[in-house]
């Protein structure tokens, strides 16, 4: 499915949307549930022994579960530790591989794809479905630091503007909630590891 293609189904799909909210305004092309914010480094219940500077992943799955109502009754903090369990998240950060297991245990279907299409990311938003992005924290609008990288994890959780901006959840920082077509490519393709994205319902 191409960027044209669902700028053409655009209308059907917030017709949709528009029915099932009522006269709410709906800004969006594509939206997927959304994934609350839980911060990596400072997560509610977070004690003195706490380290989040490798959890990126962890906490957007935490997100990911808590939009679900699945934590068991964790606090913020505990549940991003959990998700560092199940997901094998070590001193280098978490895999893809460990974040589908993750998806996997909470019983959630996957689908992964190489690189910054931007047109996969769309057809995944289009049918509901979250995103969680593997790039380069250093490519984030704000954080640039030239010569720097690290791989990080975001989620896109809706698309708007004429497919141009996406809604983000970082878990490194709660004022980025937002990036444009451009900012996001250049995100995912800016890991020196090769970044990927992957999609879970």
């Amino acid at each position: 499915m191409n960027r044209p293609t669902l700028r053409r189904a655009a209308p059907l799909v917030m017709l949709a949307l528009a029915t099932a909210c009522g006269s709410h305004a709906i800004e969006f092309d594509a939206q997927a549930p959304d994934v609350p914010f839980i911060d990596q480094y400072n997560p509610a219940g977070r004690d003195a022994y706490y380290d989040g500077s490798e959890y990126c992943g962890p906490a957007v799955l935490a997100g990911i579960a808590k939009a679900r109502g699945q934590t068991g009754g964790l606090e913020d903090a505990a549940l991003v530790m959990l998700f560092a369990e199940v997901a094998a998240t070590n001193d280098q950060g978490t895999t893809g591989y460990g974040m589908i297991d993750a998806l996997d245990w909470l019983g959630m279907q996957t689908g992964a794809n190489a690189g910054g299409d931007l047109d996969w990311i769309d057809g995944e938003l289009a049918a509901g479905h979250d995103v969680i992005a593997n790039g380069d924290f250093y490519a984030v609008p704000g954080r640039e630091q030239p010569g720097l990288h690290s791989g990080h994890y975001i989620a896109i959780t809706g698309v708007g503007d004429g497919w141009s901006v996406y809604r983000v959840t970082d878990p490194a920082d709660g004022s980025v909630g937002s990036l444009t077509d451009q900012e996001l490519e250049n995100f995912i393709v800016s890991n020196p590891a090769g970044g990927f994205t992957i999609s879970a319902w």
